[in-house]
């Protein structure tokens, strides 16, 4: 499937719609000091990226291609803040990672945390960023 045209879809065929493919980075998981919580608390980050498509043939090389190695990085580093306000906080600096990639069309961040609360598991945020509504 490496360079198969076939296998690798460039978009939806209408010649107006730019090219995008999708990556998921889901359940990213790490450790974050919550403000005004004591102790570490376990965050689950998933992302959701619309990526401009590098053309015809799609090659597996990773100067053309997306790679969300960059972007597990700065989520590490982020995660790794002394002091994280909360899980909205947590979502749109990982937008804002995910669309400083000048490759990345559409974001969505979904960012949850265990519930601090008895009757309930999660409590988190989603948020979306669409780079063409940006203009």
């Amino acid at each position: 499937m490496a360079n198969d045209p076939v296998s690798r879809h460039t978009g939806s065929g209408s010649p107006r719609a730019a090219a995008t493919y999708t990556i998921l980075l889901r359940d990213f998981t790490a450790t974050v000091s919550l403000a005004g919580h004591s102790g570490r608390h376990t965050v689950h980050i998933s992302l959701e990226l619309k990526v401009s498509h590098p053309g015809l043939g799609f090659p597996d090389d990773i100067t053309a291609v997306m790679s969300y190695e960059d972007i597990v990085e700065d989520l590490r580093r982020l995660c790794a803040e002394e002091m994280v306000p909360g899980p909205d906080y947590l979502a749109d600096r990982t937008v804002a990672l995910c669309m400083a990639q000048p490759k990345v069309r559409h974001v969505r961040v979904d960012v949850e945390l265990p519930s601090l609360l008895p009757d309930t598991a999660g409590a988190g945020v989603t948020i979306m960023r669409n780079r063409d509504a940006e203009h």
